[in-house]
């Protein structure tokens, strides 16, 4: 055999070597592409995940955290009083507990005076529904709340003006 037919000979069997190598090459290239966009895809949804507010609400009082950070905030919220009870994220500059009453009654009714609830218009999430039974807890979620001032509240009838409200600032 002639020199230029073995290295004919040797090129053309490295060839389907060379090939499979390439191939590998870039399957492996393309996995760990497929594993970093997971990687970075996982690391963005934790940090994203949202918070988990828990609130107390009873004769005359809401005790929760003053602040939670912008975004999904979930907000877990029990009954630890004797009587039925609901909270409202509202947002509003006024100074905690002096948001105007202008509502009376169940639905609210606006009124000129004798008004025993606040307008529900700067509600942002609430429990809903029938008012949280003593003992109950209930669960909503509030997406994308953004930074600034609001108060949590109990909008039942006279029970803002008697006290049972907290500060919440979301930054």
């Amino acid at each position: 055999m002639s020199e230029n037919q073995q290295a004919s000979r040797t090129s053309g069997s490295a060839s389907p070597v060379l090939g499979a190598l390439v191939v590998v090459v870039v399957f492996v290239v393309a996995i760990g592409g497929v594993s970093l966009g997971l990687a970075l895809a996982n690391s963005k949804a934790s940090t994203t995940a949202g918070t988990t507010v828990e609130v107390t609400v009873k004769e005359w009082s809401v005790t929760a955290p003053p602040t939670a950070l912008s975004g999904d905030v979930t907000f877990v919220v029990t009954n630890r009083g004797t009587m039925p009870h609901e909270l409202l994220v509202v947002r509003s500059d006024a100074l905690p507990g002096q948001i105007p009453l202008t509502d009376a009654g169940d639905p609210p009714v606006p009124v000129t005076s004798g008004a025993d609830k606040i307008s529900e218009d700067g509600s942002v999430g609430e429990t809903g529904g029938d008012p949280l039974v003593p003992g109950e807890t209930r669960t909503f979620t509030v997406l994308n709340l953004a930074p600034g001032t609001y108060q949590l509240l109990c909008n039942i009838a006279g029970h803002y003006r008697n006290g049972m409200w907290s500060e919440f600032t979301v930054s």
